[in-house]
């Protein structure tokens, strides 16, 4: 026994065991290919609220055609309807860039070549300027109640505020068009 008490040490200590064996594990491990693996065809990550946009562009696109298509049919509800317009497509806008660069709905397929895609269908618009107001009321206040649900099931913040904003917006755009339907 030494003065202190302890025993001389024989051979190798365990801290010096310990960290000769974590540098040969961890030089073994940073030559493994398998620790950066990415797979061959890694699945696109698809935002749970997608679908959820995507209708609501349909439905704005189709409800912006409907404008226009009465504007066109009723010179008188052109002016009136020019507003109307404005906010339609600033709102079609605005989902484009939410859905970001696959703005166009899940089902169109591209046309083949040598054909062309057929051209987009006018809506009907009823022959009196009341009546096609009430039309276009109707189809807004469809969208307003479309998306008011939408907004209530989104999974994300930003979607349901967006959703949100389209609802208040239909929902003012049915006062204008009741209005002018009073005055049509």
């Amino acid at each position: 026994m030494t003065i202190l008490g302890a025993a001389p040490r024989h051979g190798v200590g365990r801290r010096t065991l310990l960290l000769g064996s974590g540098a040969v594990a961890l030089s073994a491990v940073a030559g493994c290919s398998w620790l950066d693996r990415t797979p061959a065809d890694p699945a696109a990550e698809v935002h749970p609220d997608r679908e959820r946009l995507v209708s609501a562009r349909d439905e704005q696109e189709a409800l912006l055609a409907a404008v226009r298509a009465t504007a066109a049919a009723h010179a008188g509800l052109a002016g009136s309807l020019a507003a109307l317009v404005a906010r339609s497509e600033e709102r079609l806008a605005a989902l484009d860039e939410a859905l970001g660069d696959d703005a166009s709905p899940a089902t169109d397929t591209p046309a083949s070549p040598g054909t062309t895609a057929p051209e987009p269908t006018s809506p009907a618009v009823p022959p009196r300027p009341a009546a096609a107001m009430s039309a276009l009321i109707t189809q807004t206040r469809t969208a307003e109640v479309a998306r008011s649900g939408d907004c209530g099931t989104a999974i994300d913040g930003g979607v349901a505020r967006l959703l949100g904003a389209l609802a208040a917006g239909y929902a003012q755009d049915v006062v204008v068009l009741r209005r002018q339907r009073g005055a049509a």
